[in-house]
């Protein structure tokens, strides 16, 4: 239960710098938020600010985890490291693909899209670190 909710703090600290990362992004570099916009130009904005932010968020996670929460151990800091981004970024590209064609297809807000996308990866990352990369 401790570890779940040291998960649960690192958790919350790579979700805040991605969104951190995303929303500024969403708001300057690619607009993604303004419902003005349309839909095809959200949606794809919002693919590149979370390509982007994903990046950043994915290096605090692993850090915060390898410090903080699981036992190192089963595999050596490289393949580690690799496992480790590999399920990140195969969580993310699910939301990644659901996300815009979510927004495109059924017009929902980028929000709710990225809510859903939040959901997924965390749940898909957790269940994959705790068996196949760190030790129990």
């Amino acid at each position: 239960m401790i570890q779940f909710i040291k998960y649960g703090i690192c958790g919350v600290g790579a979700l805040l710098v991605h969104q951190i990362i995303w929303t500024l992004g969403s708001a300057w570099c690619y607009p993604a938020i303004d419902s003005s916009i349309p839909q095809e130009v959200r949606a794809v904005h919002s693919l590149y600010n979370n390509v982007i932010a994903s990046i950043f968020s994915n290096l605090f996670a692993y850090f915060s985890n390898v410090l903080w929460v699981f036992e190192r151990g089963r595999h050596h800091w490289t393949k580690e490291f690799f496992y480790f981004s590999l399920i990140s970024y195969s969580s993310l590209g699910i939301g990644l693909v659901a996300g815009p064609l979510m927004i495109h297809h059924y017009g929902i807000h980028t929000i709710l899209a990225q809510a859903i996308l939040v959901f997924v990866s965390v749940t898909v990352n957790f269940i994959c670190r705790k068996l196949f990369i760190f030790k129990a």
